[in-house]
């Protein structure tokens, strides 16, 4: 059998480099007790952002470039991450530095982003996404449930997607030891499920990736950073939420159409038959049952989805595994939502 050829987002590729690329920190190694390197791992560079002074940074997750909070500012990324280039630490890989994170809860306290960000080296980083092309400047997407998005990830490459819920709150696991789990715990996170063409819409490296809009001028709405085990949905950070915590706002290089924005999100929400207000509403009545629902015997999270008939909204349960067990212990509706059990098996950080 000859040698597998890499997929182009996975090489080393001409700088200055597109983003939704295979990317991490220079020390993202695994080391055994002894100190030997066992392997190492990468996830995606997102896309271009900038800071109140014009500085530009490469965005992505805290732990793709910063090592769930052990980098150090200064730390070198490179394009490809060290999985694809067989663990070799090579600084001639590197296209930015590491800035600042925000800083992930294990163990306890609530997260609303997995996000850090690193100072692009001059000429290294173009503010192209591959295979998406231009993005808006500025302006971000807001998100409603039934939106057509689209990324770009070290992983699966292109693929396309819906965004299926909101307002999730999800416990992920960001351990590969299966005996110790790392576990923390994210809240008002974005639930994506794949298309037709693409049904599964992300895998394991295709952390990092920039979540945007399917039209000529895609605007920035989550930034991808974990899944349930079985592949069925994507959890992803809201982009307001994660600029806001680092303070910077998308670099782009096309403008859409005048409120187009606002104008996407009233017609998504129609096609659904979902205000916001009925959103809101569902989730003010998640919150009052949110310890209720997480007692369900192998919960992991809850959003608010699209209920069965129009105009309704309907509150979802991910269960590691559905059992009799599971289905006698959970409601079939509170305060007049329906509750729907969705077998997802675990959240895991990709």
């Amino acid at each position: 059998m000859g040698a597998v050829t890499p997929a182009i987002q996975q090489t080393a590729l001409s700088r200055p480099i597109p983003l939704g690329t295979s990317g991490g920190n220079i020390n993202s190694l695994i080391k055994s007790k002894k100190g030997k390197v066992t392997g190492c791992f990468s996830g995606t560079l997102a896309s271009m952002v900038q800071d109140s002074n014009d500085i530009q940074y490469v965005l992505s997750n805290n732990h793709v470039i910063a090592n769930q909070n052990k980098a150090k500012p200064g730390q070198l990324i490179v394009q490809p991450g060290l999985v694809d280039v067989e663990c070799v630490q090579a600084s001639s890989n590197a296209v930015a530095a590491l800035s600042r994170k925000v800083k992930l809860k294990f163990g306890g306290g609530k997260n609303t982003v997995d996000a850090a960000i690193a100072e692009v080296d001059p000429g290294d980083v173009s503010p192209e996404i591959l295979f998406i092309g231009e993005i808006a400047s500025s302006v971000v997407g807001a998100p409603t449930i039934g939106m057509a998005v689209q990324k770009m990830g070290r992983t699966s490459c292109i693929t396309t997607g819906i965004v299926a819920a909101l307002d999730a709150n999800v416990t992920v696991n960001y351990s590969d030891n299966p005996k110790k789990p790392k576990l923390a715990k994210f809240v008002n996170q974005i639930l994506v499920t794949g298309s037709t063409e693409t049904p599964v819409f992300s895998q394991l490296g295709d952390s990092g990736s920039l979540i945007v809009t399917e039209n000529d001028c895609p605007q920035a709405v989550a930034l991808l950073f974990a899944g349930f085990s079985n592949g069925s949905t994507t959890i992803a950070n809201p982009i307001s939420e994660v600029l806001s915590k680092l303070d910077v706002s998308m670099v782009g290089t096309c403008t859409p159409p005048p409120a187009s924005d606002t104008a996407q999100a009233d017609v998504l929400s129609a096609n659904v038959g979902m205000s916001k207000e009925v959103v809101a509403s569902a989730k003010a009545v998640r919150d009052r049952h949110e310890d209720a629902l997480m007692s369900i015997p192998g919960a992991v999270g809850t959003a608010v989805a699209a209920g069965d008939q129009p105009g309704q909204a309907a509150i979802e349960v991910f269960v590691k595994k559905l059992t009799p067990q599971v289905q006698d212990a959970a409601p079939k509706e509170v305060e007049g939502l329906p509750v729907k059990l969705i077998e997802s098996g675990e959240a895991v950080a990709y």
